[in-house]
């Protein structure tokens, strides 16, 4: 949405499907869709085929990413246990990284994506932590209110209502997660 209001267009003035990954692979290859919105591994495999051209990539886009998500009550009486968890998942992050290779062979059977596309998806991806950072919240507010603009939800949000403080983040967030 934020690419099409770039270009001076309302999502109005496209046709929007909801389609997989792989329907999208499918009616590229029918040519029954003209355009798509389409992430990693499915990117990589377009590109090494070379049927597609990227016409915007995600440069300036909020996408941070995922997110790892705990209850309220479980996080705020459990900063430990949660910070070794986290430790934890950075650590394989942190493996990941230096590994691509090791990373995209341990995929391939389940995602049915050959190797090499896969070590070059693990490549450009970031495999550790990121601190819930106020960038990250700023981004998560605009697209909230870009939801709501377009009527996706019906009620305007306000991110930082579901968010803990600063000080509770800090309690688990491990010392080496960097932005």
């Amino acid at each position: 949405m934020k690419v099409l209001k770039e270009a001076g267009l309302k999502l109005s003035d496209v046709k929007h499907i909801n389609l997989t990954p792989l329907e999208t692979r499918a009616a590229f290859e029918r040519k029954s869709v003209e355009a798509a919105v389409i992430g990693d591994p499915h990117l990589a495999v377009f590109q090494k085929t070379g049927s597609v051209r990227i016409l915007r990539d995600g440069k300036n886009i909020t996408t941070q990413g995922g997110y790892w998500l705990g209850s309220r009550t479980f996080v705020k009486d459990n900063p430990e246990l949660v910070k070794a968890i986290l430790e934890e998942i950075n650590n394989i992050g942190k493996w990941a990284e230096t590994n691509p290779r090791e990373v995209a062979e341990l995929i391939s059977p389940e995602a049915k994506i050959d190797v090499p596309t896969l070590e070059l998806v693990s490549k450009r991806r970031r495999y550790t932590l990121r601190p819930l950072s106020e960038k990250v919240l700023s981004g998560q507010q605009t697209i909230a209110d870009l939801f709501y603009e377009q009527k996706f939800i019906t009620k305007k949000i306000n991110i930082r209502d579901a968010t803990l403080s600063a000080e509770q983040y800090a309690a688990f967030t491990p010392t080496d997660v960097k932005p």
